[in-house]
């Protein structure tokens, strides 16, 4: 695989990576309740999943 594809992919990883840790609540019972952070957060994570 070419160096710069997998550089380009390296970098979406860390953006979803970073996207889920600022916005993870500090309260796990937070997240429960609010549907678009789960949203958020279950997003970023299906993409660094299919990144990796």
């Amino acid at each position: 695989m070419d160096r710069e594809v997998i550089e380009q992919k390296l970098e979406s990883l860390r953006r979803c990576l970073l996207r889920i840790e600022t916005k993870f609540p500090a309260d796990v019972n937070i997240l429960t309740t609010d549907y678009d952070l789960q949203d958020i957060i279950s997003l970023n994570l299906s993409r660094a999943i299919q990144l990796a």
